[in-house]
């Protein structure tokens, strides 16, 4: 199945707001989304877009769910469903029961209201499912180098007020053979569950450094971050082995910045804080990913030596659209600028979303509105064009 077949998405629900809501969790997990109201767009749906997962609300008007999973049976659906229900258990019990029974490939059920956690693990399950992917196949694409960083490109607002591009992050990308290409919230979950994350992070570092020093030698004053697996939090010799690699290319530390989400810090908060701190003193940026999603200690929070907070996606997105998630990213960047943290947006997707937050006093941001992460080659010439633009 090819990437753009596995992620596609149909969302089956008489209430648009609950089809908004569920596609715009799925597109931001990388989904190709599309939405039916009714049965006849139902039908259209699964011959013009051929869905590979569908959520399926059970209580349709002028029908009914178990209806609707013999429609998909006879429609020769191949498609994994999520049912989406406020129904009790039971009735839920039953309706599954009886998709199996007519051989559909029934994925799970979500009650309503829908959480977002338990939405978003429902969907990487889906989706895992429909790529069958094995532990051992990461390995090789480790070793091959298959799995390889795209760079997505973020704007530093400098003393003048100006936006120039001096940064970027390396994002995991599993390039396949035939083409295909595999995103990583498809494979990172898999790999950390079999061992491999060490392993794949351990390559994208050796790759991305790679890639530093040949900017370097092209007198590119470009930047990168990197996700940095929860298990380097364990690692006492991880530092002074970065530190070494850096040396041995003769790059600055500050050229690399490693990103750590606020759970697994607050997760491992002594042994994280050594780490952390012995990374710091070496020169390297630490930067604390997706925050606002998680329940982390703002008591740990000061305590750990960070030099930047990054607001998560779910939060930006909203920021025009909900009171509430503009008070909160309010919040939070008045609370990392007390804390003498930089302030990076991620998911900046308009100029009016990026407007809106330079106002706020965003110092970074990143987004699809930016730049889209692209291979290194590509990035330099967005950084080149955004630049360009700027000093005009």
């Amino acid at each position: 199945m090819s990437n753009l077949e596995y992620n596609r998405l149909l969302v089956v629900d008489d209430e648009i707001s609950i089809c908004r809501y569920l596609a715009g969790v799925a597109r931001r997990m990388d989904f190709d989304v599309s939405i039916a109201t009714d049965l006849e767009r139902l039908k259209h749906k699964i011959f013009s877009f051929s869905p590979a997962i569908i959520l399926l609300d059970l209580q349709m008007p002028g029908t009914d769910g178990v209806k609707i999973l013999k429609l998909l049976q006879e429609l020769e659906s191949e498609a994994r469903i999520i049912l989406v229900s406020g129904m009790d258990e039971r009735t839920l019990t039953t309706a599954t029961m009886m998709g199996e029974i007519l051989g559909l490939n029934m994925q799970g059920v979500l009650p309503k209201p829908v959480n977002l956690d338990v939405l978003q693990d429902a969907l990487r399950s889906a989706r895992r499912a429909c790529l069958s992917i094995e532990p051992n196949a990461i390995q090789d694409a480790i070793e091959s180098g298959e799995i390889r960083p795209s760079f997505q490109p973020k704007v530093c607002r400098d003393e003048s007020g100006k936006w120039k591009t001096v940064e970027s992050e390396a994002l995991a990308r599993w390039h396949h053979e035939n083409g295909d290409v595999v995103m990583p919230n498809d494979f990172i979950g898999i790999a950390e569950e079999s061992g491999l994350l060490p392993a794949l992070t351990d390559s994208m570092i050796d790759q991305v450094t790679r890639q530093l020093k040949d900017w370097a030698d092209r007198d590119m004053n470009l930047g990168a971050s990197v996700n940095l697996s929860p298990s380097m939090l364990s690692d006492s010799e991880f530092p002074d082995r970065l530190e070494v690699k850096m040396q041995a290319l003769g790059l600055d530390n500050s050229l690399l910045t490693l990103e750590v989400t606020e759970s697994v810090v607050m997760n491992n908060t002594v042994v994280a804080m050594e780490i952390l701190s012995r990374l710091r003193i070496k020169g390297f940026g630490l930067s604390i990913d997706d925050f606002g999603t998680g329940y982390s200690s703002l008591e740990q929070l000061y305590r750990m030596p960070f030099n930047e907070l990054k607001i998560d996606i779910s939060l930006v997105k909203e920021v025009e659209t909900s009171k509430e998630a503009r008070t909160i990213v309010e919040a939070i960047v008045m609370l990392a600028h007390k804390l003498n943290l930089t302030v990076c947006a991620e998911g900046v997707c308009s100029e009016s979303i990026f407007k809106t937050l330079e106002a706020m006093g965003c110092e970074k941001m990143q987004g699809y509105h930016i730049g889209r992460p692209v291979s290194a080659s590509q990035i330099e010439k967005q950084v080149a064009c955004w630049n360009e633009l700027q000093s005009a």
